[in-house]
């Protein structure tokens, strides 16, 4: 097992707990909403923020359950007026004051993490075994997301994926409530990451939209490939059906999706053998 006391330590970021989970759906959905993959395979997201929340809630649970996964979490003091910075659907569903934990703050980030196999982290950094715990949401109908959507999705960055991230660790997901930019949480929860993967001496990969481009690429990703995955129509039966009006889009625009990898830093050697190292080196060059 690896210890707890040898894994990155970064101020205001931590592993998430289950009771984090109705937070994490909140801020990821204000958060992913500025990504254009939020837009591509969420197209009804206006109609049924219900439907969004309890998505990333389930998706988020899951991956908090499954051993070979981490979800982080980052927190601040809140910004009383956040929910004006949310997407209009969903300020409908905002608490009208956010609830700070025992130590005065909330979450503000989320950021997940697939282990490569056979990691020794593998189920000892957030607590399991936890069978008896059920998300009090509604039944997660998806009536926000689009099946063509979702299908195209896959087809197209499926290839790419499988050739650049398989057997990697992986930073799978990164969102951080739009009332809370500026403040360095990106930054922070990707250097959590790239922090375990240089411990653990592996590369991590990542696949991103645009917006997240720059953070990855100042954290020493570096790109693979770009994936384009062509627009599709809406079609015309779900569009009636979930009583979306003229102002909804008919077509959904192409997207592109970028890859990179960062490859580990070599461990920095013990402060004595530095030492000697350079003392060797100073006595050869006097030969």
């Amino acid at each position: 097992m690896a210890p707890m006391d040898s894994l990155p330590k970064i101020d205001g970021v931590r592993p998430a707990r289950l009771d984090d989970l109705g937070r994490i759906a909140l801020v990821a959905a204000a958060g992913f909403y500025y990504s254009p993959v939020f837009h591509y395979q969420r197209p009804y997201y206006d109609a049924f923020p219900e439907d969004t929340i309890a998505s990333y809630q389930a998706e988020y649970e899951s991956v908090m359950l499954d051993p070979n996964s981490i979800v982080l979490v980052a927190e601040q003091v809140p910004d009383a007026n956040e929910t004006d910075k949310a997407y209009k659907a969903l300020q409908r569903l905002c608490p009208s004051k956010p609830q700070t934990g025992s130590n005065g703050k909330v979450v503000v980030g989320v950021a997940s993490i697939s282990l490569p196999p056979n990691s020794k982290r593998s189920g000892v950094i957030q607590l399991k075994g936890t069978s008896t715990y059920h998300v009090q949401t509604e039944p997660r109908q998806q009536r926000d997301q689009c099946t063509k959507g979702g299908e195209l999705y896959s087809e197209a960055t499926a290839p790419a994926k499988a050739k650049y991230l398989t057997g990697q660790m992986r930073l799978t997901t990164l969102a951080v409530h739009p009332a809370y930019w500026q403040h360095g949480h990106g930054t922070r929860l990707t250097n959590w990451c790239i922090r375990l993967a240089d411990l653990d001496q592996v590369p991590v990969g990542v696949s991103a939209a645009k917006m997240g481009v720059k953070v990855f690429a100042k954290a020493g990703f570096q790109e693979e490939v770009k994936v384009h995955i062509d627009g599709y129509e809406l079609p015309d039966e779900s569009r009636d059906s979930f009583g979306c009006g003229e102002e909804e889009p008919a077509n959904v625009t192409p997207i592109e999706l970028w890859i990179g990898v960062r490859r580990p830093l070599p461990r920095q050697k013990p402060w004595l053998w530095r030492m000697l190292s350079c003392f060797i080196k100073a006595e050869n060059e006097k030969l």
